[in-house]
This record gives C-alpha cells, structure tokens and sequence, in this order.
C-alpha cells in the first residue's frame, strides 16, 4: 500500500472503505465493472428478444467473472509476499541497530 492513501480503520466508514478499496485494486475494479456490463447486457438481450447476443454476454460474463478472480488472488499472493518482504526487512534493520547500539 502506497504511504500517500493513509487510512484511519476506526474511523473509516463502509461506505470509504469499498471507495478506497477500489482506488487500491484497479484490475480488481475493472473486472467487477465488466461482468456487471455483460450482466446488464445478457438481462437487455434477454428482454429484447435477442438470444444470440444474450448468450454472448452470459459467457462474457463467465469470462470476466474469471478474470475478477484471477486478479484477486493474484493480487492476493503479490501482497502477501510483499508483505513478508517488508518484515524480513524491519527484523533486519531492527538487528542491525541492536549491533550498532551493543558496538557503541
């Protein structure tokens, strides 16, 4: 997480949370954005009497479904092991100013 988009956890609504959340994981927004359009798009061939099309949206929908996901975990695993990096490297300096103090 970036340092410029601080965040107060006790003060943060529902409502500033899903925002922030948004901002933070823009291909996770992305593919959300699209599988609400094919749904929108699959429910407009549907009433319209249009088959052919509303089944191509309800497989797009599938496929942006799968997308959102992918990215989710992706993103997931990326922060995950950005996140142990960060720690090893706070232990690290934390022993290395240790050594400096008992050396002083």
């Amino acid at each position: 997480m970036s340092d410029d988009l601080y965040y107060d956890e006790d003060t943060e609504t529902a409502m500033e949370k899903i925002k922030r959340l948004f901002y933070e994981h823009k291909v996770v927004s992305a593919g959300v954005g699209l599988t609400i359009a094919a749904f929108i798009g699959a429910s407009y061939g549907v009433r319209t009497g249009r088959r052919e099309f509303a089944q191509h949206m309800f497989r797009a929908r599938v496929g942006f479904q799968f997308f959102t996901l992918t990215a989710l975990l992706g993103g997931g695993m990326f922060y995950d092991k950005k996140r142990k990096e960060d720690r090893l490297m706070l232990e690290q300096n934390k022993v290395a100013l240790l050594d400096q103090e008992k050396n002083a």
